[in-house]
Parts: structure tokens; sequence; C-alpha cells
């Protein structure tokens, strides 16, 4: 009996430091950048999962601030968005860049129709 307390204290101990080493990769994950936000959730730091692992707020209060948090209008930003154009209007325009590339790879004079 001592010794399966001993190997159940062991394996406790084990997943504390698996837990310990999770909980700091998602620290790490979180930690501000420069300008001072998080790079994972685009918010100014601390955000609220910094704020959850360190048990500073509960779930519930983080719950209420993103209720609380103005909501994007995906339809709204679709259509302020300028149109996609279609695979032969791209195929369709003149590739002067490609044209200098493949002129100069192959030793040839620069033309004075690609020089722009």
């Amino acid at each position: 009996m001592i010794s399966e307390l001993g190997q159940e204290r062991a394996d406790a101990l084990r997943r504390v430091a698996e837990l310990g080493g999770l909980l700091a990769d998602l620290e790490a994950l979180h930690e501000p950048d420069g300008d001072g936000e998080c790079p994972a959730c685009a918010a100014p730091a601390p955000c609220l999962t910094t704020l959850l692992l360190r048990g500073d707020i509960s779930s519930e209060q983080a719950f209420g601030a993103l209720r609380d948090a103005e909501v994007i209008d995906l339809a709204r930003a679709e259509r302020d968005c300028p149109p996609v154009p279609s695979l032969s209007e791209l195929l369709a325009q003149p590739t002067r860049g490609m044209d200098r590339f493949f002129d100069a790879l192959l030793g040839l004079p620069p033309r004075a129709d690609r020089a722009s």
C-alpha cells in the first residue's frame, strides 16, 4: 500500500509538471509584443486568455467581456471589399516583369516596349 501511494504521488507530480509546462506554453503564446498587444488574440494586453490563465478573472467574467465586445459585421465587410477578378482577367494582364526576367535570363538586351 505504501509503495502504491508512492507511485501515485510520483504520477501526480509528473502530471503537475506536464500541466505546468502546458500553462507556460499558453502564457508564452499570449505574451504581449512590442506594441503591447497579444499576438494570438490581437487585443490589448493583458488579453482575456492571459487573465484566465493567471486566475485574475473567472470564466463567467471572460464570457461577459466577450458579450460586451463589439461584434464584427462580416456581411458588411464583404460588401465593402473590391470584387475579386476572374482567372481569365488575371491571365489577360500583361506580364512585363516576367518578360524582362526571361530576357535577362537569356541574355537578351532590354526592349523599349518592356521598359515599364
